[in-house]
């Protein structure tokens, strides 16, 4: 039993210890009766190139693309995450979405 103990902490430090850089592809914003969606669209099996796209889905505005990245990896994952938490930030209720999408 004692074994387990030193183990047990070797394993939670290396948990601890990983990388979060893991981050959401998709979000659905909802306010009243409107939903939009924040969506990274990415053209390749990679980080980028990438768009950020804004759909205002019951509101019957055309889709926009928001930021666009070629050559930063992260630029498209930050943005996206900042204009989620500025959506917040004005009153809306976001959260995560699993979104199947091929790349194009």
């Amino acid at each position: 039993m004692r074994k387990i103990y030193p183990t047990l902490k070797i394993l939670g430090l290396a948990f601890l210890a990983m990388p979060l850089g893991v981050t959401a592809d998709s979000w659905s914003c909802r306010h009243d009766n409107d939903v939009r969606e924040i969506q990274i669209v990415r053209h390749s099996d990679g980080p980028v190139p990438c768009d950020v796209v804004y759909k205002k889905l019951t509101e019957g505005v055309e889709d926009q693309v928001l930021w666009s990245a070629v050559n930063d990896p992260n630029y498209c994952d930050y943005q996206a995450q900042a204009f989620v938490d500025k959506q917040t930030g004005w009153g809306w209720t976001c959260v995560e979405t699993l979104v199947s999408t091929p790349t194009e």
